[in-house]
Formats: structure tokens, sequence, C-alpha cells
């Protein structure tokens, strides 16, 4: 009987040094269960508002200090804010490419989530989003992002403000020194 339990007990213990030997096996083709903040169906929410309601939209221009304002029509409008849409880092091919944070910013009394490039050769560098803290709406988007080729560095940084205005500022340092500065201000529902 003894040497019966001897070698039960080697044979269990044989098995068990096997089992942890053994690496374990990941499998590719898993689920991705990592969500963003649905930035662009917020977004095409908003531009669906405006273009099925009368609003006034109008867009001040700040070239170099000089400014400039104008109403738009729809068609522009939709042209400007389609380049939020184009700024979309959910797509399962970039979003492992950021890092997310949260925050909560009791000055602002919001939730404050961001993306952040782990890639510096990415486009978008980060991507935040304001949530209020009493009804979790969103209230702004912020995008910033940078394209440095070689003979100048173009910066960007878009604004949404939730139903009311967003802006696109786009500044270009030149390797010669000069610069060029432009934002772009659409607004159709914020009184200014």
């Amino acid at each position: 009987m003894k040497i019966y339990l001897l070698s039960l007990l080697i044979c269990i213990l044989f098995i068990d040094c096997r089992q942890k030997n053994r690496q374990p096996v990941f499998n590719s083709q898993t689920a991705d269960t990592v969500k963003t903040f649905p930035v662009n169906n917020f977004i095409l929410s908003d531009i669906k508002d405006v273009q099925q309601t009368p609003y006034l939209i109008y867009k001040i221009t700040i070239t170099n200090k000089k400014k400039d304002s104008s109403v738009i029509t729809k068609e522009e409008y939709k042209n400007l804010a389609d380049q939020f849409l184009q700024k979309d880092i959910s797509v399962p091919s970039l979003k492992i490419l950021y890092k997310e944070s949260v925050f909560h910013d009791l000055t602002t009394r919001s939730y404050t989530i961001t993306y952040t490039a782990t890639d510096p050769s990415l486009y978008v560098k980060d991507l935040s989003v304001l949530l209020n803290d009493e009804t979790n709406k969103l209230s702004r988007i912020f995008i910033h992002c940078l394209n440095d080729n070689g003979d100048s560095t173009i910066i960007e940084q878009y604004s949404w403000k939730a139903g009311k205005s967003f802006s696109i500022n786009k500044y270009i340092r030149r390797k010669d020194g000069s610069e060029w500065e432009e934002e772009k201000i659409v607004i159709w529902n914020d009184p200014v």
C-alpha cells in the first residue's frame, strides 16, 4: 500500500512539474474589449442637428492676427466639421497605439478622458473628452496633432463645444523661421 501511495505521489508531482514548465498560449484572435469614447458618433450627432435645424451658422477666421467673419452654408459647415471625423482613433488598428487616462477635475466639475499616443510618429498626439461629472454628458472635445515634414512643423488643435461651436487652429513654423497661423471658429448655437 505504501508503494502504491508513493507511486501515486510521484506521478502527481511529475505531472504538476510538467504543467508549470509549459508556456502560456495566447490567442492573437481574442476579441477587442477595450472601448474608446465614441467621439465620432457624438460629432455626427451634432452635424445632423445642424443639418436639420435652421441655425444661423457663421465663421470667424483669424489669419496672422487679421480677423474676418462671415455667414456660412451648411455644406461649408459640414466640410469643416469633417476634419474632426478624420481624426478618428477608435479604429482597432489605431486605438491600441493610444494610452487612456481619466482625471476628475473638481474645478471644472468634469471628468477628462485622454487618449495619448504611445508612438511618437502618430499624427494625432492626443485626444481629450470632457464629461460633466453630474450628468456624464459630453461638454468638450480637444484634439492635438503634429506633423513634422522636414521643411516645416505643422501644429493643429481642434476644439468642439457640444451643441454650440468648434474651432480649428493651425500653426506652421518653417525651417527658414517664417510662421503662419490661422484659427477658424464656427458657431451655430452659441451666443458670443
